[in-house]
């Protein structure tokens, strides 16, 4: 057998792993998954009922199991979940804006082209303040 030959055997066999462990890591749901999101973390959603229009926290799992669940059967971008107080199907997740002296509970992503959790109020964004941040510490 020639020494090419068996550098092409050993990359068949190691693109053979590579598959191997992909589709595992694929199909076992990855290294992460709802189930590894912390019992007690939690997510502000907000009802887009204008006749409700309700504010609340609840678990992080609880939502995104929702979310999945409705996703797989649905297969939208936007998932809305049945809200506590009005029973329809009209809560997204939310945010709270950082800003000590503002506080509005607002739809991620409101704020068209910009970050996600820039507040529609305010204009304040902890992300872009924590950017800030970390370019001062560099420069």
């Amino acid at each position: 057998m020639s020494k090419n030959s068996i550098y092409i055997i050993i990359i068949i066999i190691c693109f053979l792993v590579a598959a191997v462990v992909g589709y595992k890591f694929i199909f076992s749901g990855g290294s992460g998954g709802i189930s590894s999101i912390d019992a007690d973390e939690m997510v502000w959603v907000k009802c887009n009922n204008p006749d409700c229009k309700a504010e609340y926290q609840m678990s992080k799992r609880k939502y995104y199991a929702e979310v999945e669940e409705r996703f797989t059967s649905i297969g939208q971008t936007r998932i809305a979940i049945p809200c506590e107080k009005c029973g329809q199907e009209s809560c997204f997740e939310a945010i709270k804006c950082s800003n000590p002296e503002c506080g509005i509970i607002f739809f991620k992503g409101i704020v068209p082209n910009d970050l996600e959790d820039r507040c529609p109020e305010c204009k304040h964004s902890k992300t872009e303040e924590t950017r800030k941040a970390r370019l001062a510490e560099r420069g």
